[in-house]
């Protein structure tokens, strides 16, 4: 049991004599004890604060999105071309329709000439060809063709008022094998204009003769040939 308390006396006496021993200690005055103070370290942290729980059952309901009105421009009327550029107005012409004019009034005289001069072309051809088909040789042939060629011309020949006997004018006329007159021209002048001129017209207005359908006879004979015009006869 004594030795239970002696080792906490021996302890607290011994430290009792060592703070006696420090008061009978002399300190020199001047020298004062200088504690060297360490520096205070401040460490701050940023301390970011909790993010507020979300409560469920008071999730607000997003408002609704109200869109704006879409403000279309006005419209800007175009300005009348009129006002952009003056228009040239054309005077309309109006089209006239005149009526053809009325055939001039033949004469009883001039109708009755034609329709005689009509009659006797149709007989010389049809004697022509009578002549033709009888003919037992060419050359009986080729008069009696040359024969229908002269009445043709000279039923349409009307001979000028200057014509005198002695005159005299060589024509030469081209044909096709249809018997068409495709040219005609003076090949020894009369020395008469009028009488020339007379002569022609007379061809032009025959325009077809009857020529032989045998191509050997009218190429020797009809396809070119000269007509002797005299005021007395008309000779080929």
């Amino acid at each position: 049991m004594l030795k239970q308390f002696l080792a906490p006396l021996l302890l607290a006496v011994g430290f009792h004599a060592l703070i006696i021993g420090l008061f009978l200690i002399e300190w020199p005055d001047d020298e004062v004890l200088r504690v060297a103070e360490a520096p205070l370290y401040i460490s701050a942290a940023l301390v970011m604060p909790d993010a507020p729980e979300k409560k469920v059952g008071q999730q607000k309901t997003p408002k609704p999105v109200t869109s704006k009105p879409v403000v279309a421009p006005p419209k800007i009327k175009p300005k009348p071309k009129a006002d952009q550029e003056k228009k040239v107005v054309k005077p309309v012409v109006p089209i006239l329709v005149e009526p053809a004019p009325l055939p001039a009034p033949v004469d009883s005289v001039k109708r009755e000439s034609l329709a005689q001069d009509e009659a006797m072309a149709a007989l010389m051809a049809a004697v022509t060809e009578e002549i033709g088909r009888q003919a037992v040789t060419n050359d009986e042939q080729i008069l009696a063709y040359i024969g229908q060629v002269q009445r043709d011309i000279v039923s349409r020949w009307s001979r000028p008022p200057s014509a005198r006997n002695g005159m005299q004018a060589v024509l030469r006329v081209r044909l096709v094998p249809t018997g068409e007159v495709v040219d005609v021209g003076v090949e020894q002048s009369s020395g008469n204009e009028a009488f020339d001129r007379s002569a022609l017209l007379a061809v032009e207005r025959s325009a077809r003769f009857q020529v032989p359908s045998d191509p050997n006879l009218f190429e020797k004979n009809f396809r070119s040939f000269t007509v002797l015009f005299r005021p007395e006869d008309l000779l080929l």
